[in-house]
């Protein structure tokens, strides 16, 4: 029987035979199995996935097809949550909320337009779309609705209660988003929150980290800055509320899945729209910041999401693998943690060869933005590997600057190489941010050779041993200053992008206990499973 490839199987075939993809195809494999813990445990899958982006239908900019174009070349999932409606807005300066209002009218016009073009990109097993659309409010916070069809209805509900009904009636998921603003400046309110309609929340985008107030990457890109320490998710669990974790882009360029700005990580049983919504109802779900790290978390065997009846011994394992050295792994419970463990601390040995390697490729270094030379630079990447293979490439696209006719995308994948087209420039890019990359997982030794060919040798050309980026980076400049450059990082082995661990917690026994573990990458990149619950004793 044949079936699909999806882009997993594409990339995991790049070990056996060379896949070559035209343009806008969907060429890199993103998801990896997740580890299964107990036998009665269904086989799942990590995909990966943005929950929440927008366009020019609406208030922010690029074209619908453009943006599905994106999606499709380098995510699992997609759905496009256009900015709906915002039922308490007000009368603001200069009359700005004419953006927001117009923005609506767009999405109520081309509502028809949305759906036909969800339909056309959707191709189950392979890469599956979804729709949805934003709801704003000033008093009761943000969220973006899905729906699990895609013959979804557009309507507009005043009443938050009203809305909550709308989506249960069309079995739809809402997920509160940006919450650690204010309550009351456009900040969550959980006390309206239901469970059955929002059984996830997005903690990570463009606007930053809701994990706590002091936690990494604040709120800092939007005009409501600052974190409110009664609405991030520490808060939340501290008083009960259960509910899965989600990241997602937020982005308003049109560019879905951005490197830096969020994903959603959920663990389906296949890449369908069922087993997708099913898997977030479960709070199977996790978020990243921008790697697409691999997480698992299991007590006594159970999944992340689930509720545990008490037992005073819980066996702990958690499970790793991410695409930069990794600084720590945490396991917290009820907030606080309990174990750290430290991969970048190991010495690799010969040994460690044997194992696949990582090497990240950065590009796209400039002229910074005082030259006033915010040129946007085309790159043609060939990835020449000699007396290795390549296993897998792994894409790290930033959203910026916006372009209807660029892409950025994997073209051709071989066991002997690969071949990115790309492009950069610093403007439209968060925290000033231009770099894009591909990271490479690599079988190999010392003495295999890497070969960057940029533009067809014509902007660079150059070679590296595994052995020399052992010891060092190297750089490569596509001219004389201020061109472009670009960057072969050092070999990352095994002993430090993967980790795993199992401990044993006597939990408390007066109240109800919760576990979440926590990544951190050397280069900031994140992850942060769903929690799993213990309940009290007697409970």
């Amino acid at each position: 029987m044949s079936r699909k490839l999806s882009r997993r199987d594409c990339l995991r075939m790049a070990a056996l035979a060379p896949v070559v993809a035209p343009a806008l195809a969907p060429v890199a494999a993103n998801a990896q199995p997740a580890s299964p813990q107990a036998s009665s445990e269904p086989a799942r899958t990590t995909y990966f996935g943005d929950l929440h982006n927008h366009n020019a239908i609406g208030y922010a900019s690029g074209s619908l097809r453009r943006t599905f174009e994106i999606a499709r070349n380098h995510l699992d999932f997609f759905a496009f949550t256009p900015h709906g409606y915002w039922p308490d807005i007000e009368h603001f300066q200069d009359s700005i909320e004419d953006k927001w209002t117009n923005g609506f009218a767009v999405v109520k016009e081309r509502w028809p337009e949305v759906v036909a073009m969800a339909k056309e990109f959707d191709d189950p097993k392979t890469f599956c779309c979804m729709l949805g659309y934003e709801r704003h409010s000033t008093h009761v916070g943000d969220y973006h609705i899905v729906f699990p069809t895609l013959d979804a209805p557009y309507e507009r509900q005043a009443d938050l209660r009203d809305f909550q009904r709308f989506a249960k009636k069309h079995d739809a998921i809402a997920i509160p988003h940006h919450p650690a603003n204010r309550r009351g400046y456009r900040g969550a309110d959980p006390s309206l929150w239901d469970p059955e309609v929002s059984p996830l929340l997005e903690i990570f985008s463009e606007w930053g980290l809701a994990e706590h107030d002091r936690a990494p990457y604040p709120y800092k890109r939007h005009t409501p800055g600052g974190r409110w320490t009664q609405n991030t998710m520490q808060w939340y669990l501290e008083e009960g509320r259960r509910f899965g974790v989600v990241a997602s882009t937020d982005d308003h360029l049109g560019y879905p899945g951005g490197y830096r700005q969020g994903l959603a990580a959920v663990q389906a049983r296949d890449l369908t729209r069922e087993s997708i919504f099913e898997a977030m109802r479960e709070r199977r779900t996790y978020a990243v910041t921008g790697d697409r790290i691999e997480l698992d978390l299991h007590v006594n065997g159970r999944p992340m999401g689930s509720e545990l009846r008490y037992a005073k011994k819980r066996r702990i394992q958690v499970d790793v693998t991410g695409w930069d050295p990794i600084d720590r792994v945490e396991l917290t419970e009820n907030n606080h943690v309990i174990h750290r463990d430290h991969p970048i601390d190991r010495k690799p040995t010969e040994a460690s060869w044997r194992k696949p390697v990582l090497v990240r490729l950065e590009y796209g270094w400039g002229p910074w933005a005082a030259l006033a030379m915010a040129r946007t630079f085309d790159w043609d990447i060939q990835i020449d590997v000699e007396g290795g293979k390549l296993l897998e490439l792994h894409p790290c696209f930033t959203p910026g600057p916006l372009s209807e006719s660029r892409r950025d995308r994997i073209v051709e994948i071989k066991p002997s190489g690969a071949r990115v087209i790309s492009f950069t420039a610093l403007k439209q890019q968060v925290d000033d941010f231009a770099q894009k990359a591909v990271v490479m997982k690599l079988q190999g030794d010392p003495k295999t050779r890497l070969r960057i060919r940029i533009n067809g040798g014509k902007a660079g050309d150059f070679t590296q041993t595994l052995g020399d980026l052992e010891r060092s980076n190297e750089m490569l400049y596509t001219g004389e200053f201020p061109r472009e450059s670009a960057m072969l990082h050092r070999v990352v082995f095994a002993d430090h992008y993967q980790t795993s661990f199992e401990i044993e917690d006597d939990g408390p026994a007066d109240r109800d206990a919760w576990y979440y573990a926590r990544v951190t990458q050397t280069n900031q990149q994140m992850a942060f499973s769903t929690p799993i619950w213990v309940n009290r004793q007697g409970s």
